[in-house]
């Protein structure tokens, strides 16, 4: 059993509602007590027999209890809850992966009065808490007063002589009615009683603003009447049923309000009575989910869509060319993509103003809608980025392709130069179109890796001049004949003594030192540098990654020893390759090296490229919570550059995120960037995760990631990288 509790709460979290959450799995409770710590007081037991010690001494006001759990399950711990009088009356919600109506049955015999399923949606589960906390502490009060009363006037008819004390007494009951009242009144939640048989005997005002009813209309009105939809799915009908046979209902419905209009609501229907009236009535607590709704369908839309235009974005894109690869290459047919840029549009926002920038972009991509075919998919990759995917019949072969391809580019090119007319000015731009075609005969290609061929071609447009078309040419022999060589001589290169550890600072908001980035160099004896960019792709794909990334952590381990006990809080990250991230034989090695350095574990930090951890999510999950039990941070690294955070974020014991350069490179002109900094800063305090942004290159940089003092900065402009031993050198110094 322990407390979830920040320890600079207030005193005022004492009047929180009191929730206890039952539940053996680690990352269940991370999500469930982040997600209900602001609004009420939670306690967690890991088994069934703790939470029935804590339920001893403490009564909450809410149980979330999970049904798997080893030794004691939660239908056991239900079961004597339920049969004892102490705790009988504490409203029950199982939290399972069970999803069979005889799981749900079984539980609801037992007292269950709720439901939640597994994966976790927050705003629900908040929702619902919310709802039962409100419905089962009105009707807790309700009783608690009723029987206040009762007890009161029977004292009060006993000492009729003692008139002055009763009159007391009795204000002192009307103060309490009186605050009763205001509580039922002044909730959000819409809340209606009705008698045995549906009928409303009262309402608050809540009921009226949501319903659109007023009090007048809405007392001895059916209930069922206002609850009717006509809607398919779940019917109020199905609801008043269940509710009489099991004592409760409680789900989402779709309600109509006095205009006509359908809402969402979250609806619990309680039927009550005390022990000393046997007279039935039902409380329904109900709350408009319109907004949430409306809050997920937004996210949803800017998960795959551009903001700006309306298109797909690059995640929508890349789902999309994925999918047509693999159609290309069961139906055996080709397909193309365009990547197209504008020349020179930075000269557009410093000369017009980002405003006029965007109508640019804007039209720009109405011109291109325009000209290319009804099935091309369009999207925009970022800043003055966009892409097409198109596909021919099957039979068409690569020179038709070819043809196809070159002559629809050149058409969007006569377009492009037509003169663009913002706020009465004409403005005209060129673009640059890189065109590729898949599959390729010599290899399969993921969708990452055909962008990046095809935003190849598109740089050499650039290079030629830009305001032309060219395709990805694939004739690499002397890149092929130095990437053998690069392969050959990585073999031994380890062995000569030939890398050397750079480290790169990272600093806060202050300019303090919080860290740095190792960074690997290689100084060939005869090619002289070669950069990490070409020669780890090329490590990766052979079995020489895992000895360069062994080297590297043995070192970044070494230098983290040196440091004295001043530094003692920085932190060193380490890059580690995807490829071997869920291979026991690197974690094996990690924990090894741990024990011989005799380091404080916390001082290292594992970056991990955000794109591993979608090849095997499973995996994944179990060896950064093996990570974490070693006591090492785990960082994402080029975080935003997925297409599935969210899911994993929830799932995944991290400690960090690490914001790609990409975003922070046009952060200041790219009110796009600016909005995915803003939103991962969101998720670090949601998560309450620390926050990198890599690439903080100029002033303009800085001068913008001021707005988030909490976030770390790294990069050219605060400090180049330097080699390991100097950069020790100064900061022990």
């Amino acid at each position: 059993m322990y407390l979830a509790k920040k320890t600079t709460e207030s005193d005022s979290s004492k009047h929180k509602p009191l929730v206890l959450i039952v539940d053996d799995e680690p990352n269940n409770l991370h999500v469930l007590v982040e997600g209900l710590l602001t609004d009420y007081d939670i306690r967690v037991s890991t088994s069934g027999e703790q939470a029935l010690a804590f339920v001893e001494s403490t009564r909450p006001d809410l149980i979330l209890l999970d049904i798997m759990m080893p030794g004691m399950d939660g239908y056991e711990v239900c079961k004597t809850l339920k049969s004892r009088q102490s705790t009988k009356g504490i409203p029950v919600i199982f939290v399972s992966a069970l999803t069979t109506e005889d799981s749900e049955e079984y539980g609801f015999e037992l007292g269950a009065i709720d439901y939640i399923h597994k994966p976790y949606k927050l705003a629900l589960v908040r929702a619902r808490v919310r709802t039962h906390i409100t419905s089962q502490g009105m009707l807790d009060r309700l009783i608690e007063k009723n029987f206040d009363l009762h007890d009161k006037l029977l004292e009060i008819e006993a000492l009729a002589l003692e008139l002055s004390k009763r009159e007391e007494e009795l204000k002192l009951l009307s103060s309490k009615q009186k605050l009763f009242y205001q509580a039922l009144t002044g909730t959000a939640d819409g809340v209606v009683i009705t008698d045995s048989l549906g009928s409303i005997i009262a309402v608050n005002p809540s009921f009226c603003r949501i319903t659109g009813f007023t009090e007048t209309e809405a007392l001895n009105t059916q209930l069922h009447e206002l609850k009717q939809n006509n809607q398919l799915g779940v019917s109020f009908s199905d609801v008043w049923q269940h509710a009489n046979k099991a004592g409760y209902w409680s789900g989402e419905l779709v309600t109509r309000r006095k205009n006509g209009e359908l809402y969402p609501e979250l609806l619990t229907l309680s039927m009550v009575k005390s022990e000393q009236d046997t007279k039935v009535h039902f409380i329904a607590v109900f709350s408009d989910i319109s907004s949430l709704k409306i809050t997920q369908e937004r996210i949803d839309y800017l998960t795959w869509h551009d903001e700006l235009t309306a298109l797909p974005n690059r995640n929508g894109f890349l789902k999309q060319l994925e999918q047509q690869l693999q159609n290309c290459s069961l139906n055996n047919n080709y397909a193309y993509i365009y990547i197209i840029d504008i020349d020179s549009f930075r000269s557009i926002n410093d000369g017009l103003g980002l405003l006029a920038g965007d109508k640019v972009l804007k039209e720009l991509a109405k011109r291109i809608h325009n000209k290319l075919g009804k099935k091309d998919v369009i999207a925009r990759l970022g800043s003055d980025g966009f892409s097409a995917l198109s596909s021919v019949e099957k039979g068409v072969g690569r020179l038709r392709t070819q043809e196809i391809a070159e002559h629809k580019a050149q058409k969007l090119l006569s377009a492009i130069n037509e003169p663009f007319i913002i706020d009465g000015q004409k403005i005209s731009i060129t673009i640059s179109i890189g065109t590729y075609i898949f599959p390729r005969e010599d290899k399969w290609e993921s969708a990452i890796e055909t962008i990046r061929n095809c935003e190849a071609a598109c740089y050499k447009a650039k290079e030629k001049g830009g305001n032309r078309v060219t395709f990805f040419d694939n004739s690499f022999g002397e890149q092929a004949k130095r990437r053998f060589e690069i392969e050959q001589d990585l073999r031994k290169a380890i062995s000569q003594n030939e890398f050397t550890l750079y480290v790169q600072s990272q600093f806060n908001s202050q300019q303090i030192l919080k860290g740095g980035e190792v960074l690997l160099r290689w100084i060939h004896p005869q090619k002289g540098f070669i950069s990490p960019a070409e020669f780890i792709p090329i490590a990766e794909e052979s079995d020489i990654i895992y000895d360069l990334d062994c080297w590297v952590l043995k070192n970044a381990l070494s230098l983290i020893k040196k440091l004295d006990n001043r530094h003692a809080a920085l932190s060193v990250s380490v890059n580690i390759s995807g490829r071997h991230f869920h291979e026991p034989r690197f974690l094996s090695l990690l924990k090894t090296q741990l024990d011989s350095y005799k380091i404080q574990p916390n001082q290292l930090t594992i970056e991990i490229i955000e794109g591993t951890l979608l090849n095997n999510i499973e995996s994944a999950i179990e060896a950064v919570q093996l990570l974490k039990n070693l006591g090492v941070r785990v960082s994402i690294d080029d975080f935003g550059t997925g297409y599935s955070s969210l899911t994993y974020l929830k799932q995944l014991p991290i400690q960090e995120l690490k914001i790609d350069r990409s975003f922070v490179f046009d952060a200041p002109k790219d009110n796009n960037d600016k909005l995915i900094i803003d939103m991962i800063v969101s998720l670090g305090k949601l998560f309450q995760l620390d926050v990198v942004a890599e690439g903080v290159e100029n002033q303009s940089h800085f001068d913008l990631l001021q707005e988030y003092p909490q976030v770390i900065l790294q990069g050219y402009h605060l400090h180049k990288p330097e080699p390991a031993s100097e950069w020790l050198k100064k900061i022990n110094n």
